[in-house]
């Protein structure tokens, strides 16, 4: 009986031992929230798998991961910070960064740029806020190629258009039958601010000038509004109501002839509606009155949030930021949705296109519309177009890193001025004087809650 006993006083031992190793080892487990809006299925499956694979080699670290729609993604992190249950990992706009890191709200992430490589980034795209970086690119994404149905153009007898004239013209001459000629954003949406924004920029105007003050009641507006209304005239009756994928969706049931977007048009394109995309050619952003074509680009950032908002594993995050935002992580995330994800690293670009040589159907497609796709010459975005003026032919910025735009974009002011003329048929000049007043009003709150 003695034995018996003490064989059974043996095992229980060795299970309580058991267990408490499994504890412990539970409890060594650091996790990691990830938020991101990069929804389509490839850039999932590449998300699915990078976590995976370094799960496997950080067995310590776990990755929790959350995927938001692009209109939602600012509303969810808006109420995580006000709860302070914000995810580690995020994705946050460059209009964002400075609001976000002077409040606290960010990790600076010095370290971490210097050991990926900062001089391989492309230029201005590392931007520090009082002398710290608190953000890094995993993609750029350029909304101004002008997109084309090479059939319906040669049909006509048209060439892809060079200007504003031009691009007006062909969209009322393939505007016919159940072809609409053209398709634009109007909702109240960052897609329609920033479509205004393209078309400002070209017409020669800024929202703000080099002093940060508010200079979007311009003749430059006026003209974009102005353009903006008669290109909707020709465009399909639902673009109240458009965004992102709007422009996309409408485009592939081949009926729309013009679509000035990005190029997850044609990728998305490739995926699901061949017989358009192969019919689908594109060239660079039409000139505006000024004589110049100045794209929107969209650097898509990770930040890491601070304990400020309920951050907790911090290190273990820019530990597994730094996996996903580097080397063949990113020129796999990249080649997810070619040519719409443009890295953000010279290195990795290389890797990019020399990868894409079976994309898009193969053949020259994929050289041709990776070439217009990633020309981010004469583009600005939100964060940095204020002050921006043309020397010699080229744009030059300012270099200044507006604190007021956030908020102005947050609150849809640009595309409510656009509403206010396509749909409500205000006139450009007086939408254009109302939109500067909100913005101002904005500016001044700003400055109030500063003091």
């Amino acid at each position: 009986m003695a034995i018996v006993s003490t064989r059974l006083f043996g095992l229980c031992l060795a299970s309580a031992l058991l267990a408490s190793a499994g504890t412990a080892m539970a409890q060594g487990v650091k996790v990691v929230r990830f938020l991101h809006n990069e929804t389509d299925p490839p850039s999932m499956a590449f998300f699915n798998k990078a976590i995976a694979d370094f799960e496997r080699l950080n067995p310590n670290i776990k990755i929790e991961m959350e995927s938001v729609s692009t209109d939602g993604r600012l509303q969810k992190v808006t109420a995580s910070m006000n709860a302070k249950t914000m995810p580690e990992v995020f994705k946050i706009l460059a209009e964002e960064r400075m609001q976000f890191a002077r409040k606290g709200y960010l990790v600076p992430l010095d370290n971490m740029v210097a050991s990926i490589g900062a001089n391989d980034y492309l230029d201005d795209l590392i931007v520090k806020v009082d002398g710290k970086i608190y953000d890094v690119p995993y993609t750029i994404n350029n909304f101004s190629v002008l997109f084309y149905r090479d059939d319906l153009l040669k049909a006509a007898n048209l060439t892809p258009p060079k200007n504003w004239n031009e691009l007006k013209a062909a969209a009322q001459a393939l505007n016919k039958g159940d072809v609409n000629g053209f398709v634009l954003p109007a909702g109240q949406n960052r897609a329609t601010s920033l479509y205004l924004a393209s078309l400002v920029w070209s017409a020669g105007g800024t929202f703000f000038d080099k002093d940060l003050k508010v200079t979007f009641n311009s003749p430059a507006t006026v003209a974009a509004l102005a353009f903006m209304k008669d290109m909707a005239a020709v465009s399909p009756k639902g673009i109240a109501a458009y965004s992102y994928g709007d422009m996309i969706n409408v485009y592939l049931t081949g009926k729309v002839a013009l679509d000035l977007y990005a190029p997850r048009l044609v990728a998305t394109g490739y995926d699901t509606v061949p017989a358009v995309a192969t019919q689908t050619k594109a060239v660079v952003m039409p000139v505006g009155p000024s004589g110049h074509a100045v794209k929107f680009i969209s650097p898509n950032s990770f930040a890491i949030a601070s304990p400020a908002v309920g951050a907790k594993n911090t290190a273990e995050a820019q530990k597994f930021l730094e996996f996903i935002v580097s080397g063949e992580r990113l020129r796999d995330l990249s080649l997810t949705v070619f040519p719409h994800m443009i890295p953000p690293l010279k290195s990795v670009q290389a890797m990019v296109i020399d990868a894409a040589k079976d994309k898009l159907g193969g053949g020259s497609n994929p050289a041709e519309l990776g070439k217009v796709s990633f020309d981010l010459s004469n583009s600005m975005s939100f964060e940095d177009e204020a002050g921006a003026s043309w020397v010699d032919g080229k744009l030059v910025k300012a270099g200044l890193d507006n604190p007021y735009i956030g908020a102005i974009v947050a609150r849809h002011i640009p595309a409510q001025v656009v509403q206010r003329v396509l749909i409500n048929g205000e006139a450009p000049a007086a939408a254009a004087a109302w939109g500067a007043q909100e913005m101002q009003k904005i500016v001044d709150d700003l400055k109030r809650s500063a003091r």
